[in-house]
């Protein structure tokens, strides 16, 4: 059960950080993992919250910021 509310945290850390402002992934992770995760921890939360639709890139560029879409406020609410 540790583990989920770890990746719960984790979660919300990176959305809550999202919906301050947009940010590249490196300054993400770099800011989520000084709060609370691991590297590894990160990619795999992240992963599943561009997949899900609640992040997304904010241009087609390569090194473009990502934001916080409308159903991933919805989702960082519910959290």
């Amino acid at each position: 059960m540790r583990r989920l509310n770890d990746r719960i945290n984790l979660a919300k850390t990176v959305l809550k950080e999202l919906s301050r402002e947009p940010l590249c992934r490196t300054e993400l992770e770099k800011r989520t993992v000084r709060k609370n995760g691991t590297h590894a921890t990160f990619e795999g939360i992240f992963r599943f919250l561009v997949q899900s639709g609640y992040v997304q890139k904010n241009e087609q560029k390569h090194r473009a910021n990502y934001v916080l879409t409308e159903k991933g406020a919805k989702f960082l609410e519910a959290l």
